[in-house]
């Protein structure tokens, strides 16, 4: 007699995020690697394409309007200066984390738009929390070893800041449920996402039948 998956655990065992390889990750020839990370982990890609993202949707994936985020990428940025003895005003032509801030968000647009991106949606027991942890910490020289980021990115914030240019860092993959889901809907716009077994689940996780 089958049984039935509870709605909560059903949803738990079959969560979806939202993966994106960047414009160095995909130049770099490094698609491969990543998606067979995430594929060894025993997670699942259930939608793929690529594309080379327009100014208008790279502002739709960042909370642009959200000044308060906007402060936080200008207090990190003085931050790194601050570690280097570097003078803002001098190096960015302003001590205001606020016009910072704005600096900083409008690079990582312009390097998100710089060339073609990977688009995934990944689905999995834990998905969401299990590929940030495969993804390591979004500053590189911070990620640890075994890492995306860690393994194949050495790239440094106060450099990045020094040069008025976006961290590379290779990898993006979707903080919470909320925004995984509003990334798919942004990247996916509405379409027919499968879902598919693999032959592997049934000796990975406990099956019901």
């Amino acid at each position: 007699m089958s049984k039935q998956l509870d709605p909560a655990v059903h949803k738990l065992k079959f969560e979806r995020t939202f993966c994106m390889i960047k414009p160095d990750g995909v130049m770099r020839g490094l698609v491969g690697d990543i998606i067979a990370r995430i594929e060894r982990a025993g997670l699942k890609v259930v939608a793929l394409r690529m594309e080379i993202p327009s100014a208008e949707k790279a502002n739709r994936h960042y909370p642009m309007s959200d000044e308060a985020w906007v402060e936080r990428l200008g207090e990190k940025s003085l931050t790194s200066l601050d570690e280097l003895n570097l003078d803002p005003t001098q190096i960015l032509g302003s001590d205001n984390k606020g016009t910072i801030g704005r600096g900083v968000a409008d690079s990582l647009v312009e390097y998100l738009t710089s060339g073609p991106v990977v688009l995934m949606v990944v689905e999995g027991m834990h998905a969401i929390e299990m590929v940030r942890k495969l993804a390591g910490h979004t500053l590189p020289v911070k990620a640890a070893i075994g890492t995306i980021r860690g393994d194949f990115s050495v790239d440094s914030p106060a450099i990045a800041n020094v040069e008025q240019r976006s961290i590379h860092n290779l990898f993006h993959a979707s903080e919470n449920q909320e925004e995984a889901e509003n990334e798919i809907a942004l990247w996916f716009d509405g379409a027919d996402i499968p879902h598919y077994e693999l032959g592997s689940e049934s000796l990975m996780y406990a099956k019901y039948y």
